[in-house]
């Protein structure tokens, strides 16, 4: 009986472990941001465009760790800029974006 107990729960536990994993990293190429509609467009590293919702949940991360306030408004998402987001496991969804560094107005 102990046995049985030992073995559900680590299954449960690599379960559990397979749904974080399936969160995944894709560097990518900004093409268009769509505030409207909370979507953005994206050229992937191997060339494929994809679309991505951003929701509430969304975090926007500086390249020094700092969270923006902004969100999907924030300048540095502009055409051609060149990001690092964690897409949720349902492939469609983005939990966070690594935003570049902000360009000096000169």
């Amino acid at each position: 009986m102990f046995r049985h107990s030992i073995v559900a729960l680590l299954a449960m536990l690599l379960w559990a472990g397979s749904i974080l994993a399936a969160d995944k990293e894709v560097k990518c190429k900004l093409v268009k941001v769509d505030p409207k509609n909370n979507v953005i467009t994206v050229i992937t590293e191997d060339g494929r465009t994809a679309k991505y919702s951003v929701n509430e949940g969304t975090r926007f991360i500086g390249p020094k760790g700092g969270v923006s306030d902004e969100g999907i408004r924030d300048d540095r998402l502009a055409k051609g800029a060149e990001l690092t987001l964690v897409i949720a496991g349902n492939n469609r969804t983005v939990r966070e974006i690594r935003l570049p560094e902000r360009r000096s107005k000169r």
